[in-house]
This record gives C-alpha cells, sequence and structure tokens, in this order.
C-alpha cells in the first residue's frame, strides 16, 4: 500500500463519521476546515542559517536572536586575538632571555648550538 492509497482510505474514514453527524455539527467542521486552509501559508524560501530542531523559529514563533551567531563569532574573534598576543609576547621574551643570558656570560647549550653564534661572536671579536 502506499501513500496515496493510505490517505484515500483515511479520507473515505473520515467522510463515512461525518455523514453521521449532525448537521450543525458538520457546519462548524466545515468552518474550521475553511479556516484551518485559510491560515496555512505557502513556506516561504530565504536565505538564512538552518538551526537544528526548529528550522529558522524559535519555539514561541519568534526567530532567533542576533546573540545566538554573534557571541559565538566575538568569542571566536577575541580567542584568536588572545592567542596571537600570547605567541608574540613568548617570542619576545625568549629573545629577551637569550640577551640577558649572552649578557651575563650565562648562556644555554642551544646558544652554542646555533651557527649564528659563530658569526656573532667572530663579528664582536674584530670591533
Amino acid at each position: 500500500m502506499n501513500e496515496h492509497d493510505l490517505a484515500k482510505k483515511i479520507v473515505h474514514h473520515l467522510d463515512y463519521g461525518t455523514a453521521h453527524l449532525d448537521s450543525r455539527l458538520q457546519h462548524r467542521l466545515q468552518a474550521a476546515r475553511q479556516r484551518a486552509l485559510e491560515a496555512y501559508a505557502e513556506p516561504r524560501h530565504s536565505f538564512s542559517l538552518a538551526w537544528g530542531g526548529h528550522g529558522g523559529k524559535s519555539s514561541h514563533g519568534n526567530t532567533h536572536s542576533p546573540f545566538r551567531v554573534w557571541v559565538p563569532l566575538v568569542m571566536l574573534v577575541l580567542g584568536l586575538m588572545f592567542v596571537t598576543y600570547w605567541q608574540n609576547t613568548l617570542d619576545v621574551n625568549d629573545v629577551s632571555e637569550i640577551d640577558a643570558h649572552l649578557l651575563a656570560q650565562d648562556l644555554p647549550i642551544h646558544a652554542f648550538i646555533d651557527n649564528g653564534f659563530d658569526t656573532w661572536l667572530e663579528g664582536s671579536q674584530q670591533q
């Protein structure tokens, strides 16, 4: 049985049930059907984000507040700014620590391994 046959059977049972009702009740049902058909609106297509479970509408019929989009976006931008700032300050601190060790003659092992260190030593001895 396909959907069309099932729909026909349901309509047949509903029509049979309403045929034996009082005429006043039949008119009320017909009026309710008309109001429901008039209230039915064709779906409108729009270009927007689809939210899972709500189809673009909240449970109260209002559209989503802009905070649902902007708050995560602002948090993401602030997080990226913080990470960038943090990484830049780490690099500056590493360079300043190496400079301080050079001035104090307390060099770490990796400074002696660095190829540029030999060049720097030769340049400083010539002066």
